[in-house]
């Protein structure tokens, strides 16, 4: 039988232990502060007079909000390191902590306990997902994201509510209140941008960038060597034209449209060039088809 998971109850265990250690005002701590970049990617960057702002506030007020940093040790954030000395990763004030650092600014830190950094992941994760100026996208990023961490960690296991068994997907969207069926495919969407350079991902992340969501999920499924940078980088992998099988009429012609129509929103957002031959192409193939 699958265990009962009471993630409010773990949230709840690891704010207790928050309050019970205080805030810090450690000097020897604060000046030992790691910054991880598979945590600080996970945040969307502040747009630039969103940082003014913020940098202004700070400089008239102080930093009033503490950082909250996780206590561990370096083999809990990489299991393969050869010591094992005490570390104090930020995970939430990052750009607080940059603009306190740019002006030699005071602030006040917070620690916080977790016993793997997908802990922490999925902590920084439900706090992105709690601030309302997330867009759709953004939105539909961070739930992927939190499903296939959960996906890969439990295997797909179970959850019980209520004597009915759940799915990781299921629970996952009884909690964002979204369809199942949503979730999945915000897996796909989180998996697809993964495969971005970092660079190009919060440009996608940001609306910089306009790319139809069903091509990164489709990139999701696609086997690539080296993260990806550009639109026609990848457009290069996910839109190629689709061999048609004269076995397979109706099935064949069928997925030669669809890359037309998917072809279609792409020359739509970005005016490329690689589309419009790789709609050449598409067409082609569909013309010499109907014509057999």
């Amino acid at each position: 039988m699958a265990k009962k998971i009471d993630f409010k109850a773990q949230m709840k265990s690891n704010v207790t232990k928050t309050v019970t250690s205080g805030l810090i005002s450690n000097e020897n701590i604060k000046q030992r502060i790691t910054i991880l970049d598979e945590l600080k990617d996970l945040i969307q960057p502040l747009q630039k007079d969103e940082f003014e702002g913020l940098e202004t506030n700070i400089l008239a007020n102080g930093c009033k909000d503490s950082l909250v940093i996780w206590q561990t040790t370096e083999q809990k954030v990489n299991p393969n390191s050869e010591t094992d000395l005490e570390l104090f990763v930020l995970v939430d004030g990052h750009n607080r902590y940059l603009i306190c650092q740019k002006h030699n600014l005071p602030f006040n830190i917070v620690l916080m306990f977790f016993e793997t950094i997908l802990d922490v992941r999925n902590y920084m994760l439900d706090l992105q997902m709690g601030r309302r100026n997330l867009s759709p996208t953004q939105m539909a990023y961070y739930r992927g994201l939190r499903y296939n961490a959960e996906k890969l960690t439990i295997k797909e296991s179970n959850f019980l509510a209520e004597g009915v068994e759940l799915k990781t997907s299921e629970k996952i969207a009884q909690q964002f209140k979204v369809d199942e069926k949503t979730i999945r495919r915000d897996g796909d969407f989180a998996s697809g941008l993964e495969k971005l350079d970092i660079d190009f991902r919060k440009q996608v992340l940001a609306g910089e960038v306009k790319i139809p969501k069903k091509v990164i999920q489709q990139l999701s499924k696609t086997v690539i060597e080296q993260p990806i940078s550009s639109v026609e980088a990848l457009d290069l992998l996910v839109a190629q034209p689709t061999p048609v099988s004269n076995s397979s009429n109706a099935t064949a012609t069928d997925k030669v449209f669809k890359d037309i129509d998917t072809m279609l929103k792409m020359i739509q957002s970005s005016k490329s060039k690689v589309h419009f031959y790789q709609l050449k192409q598409l067409v082609n193939s569909l013309e010499s088809f109907m014509t057999d």
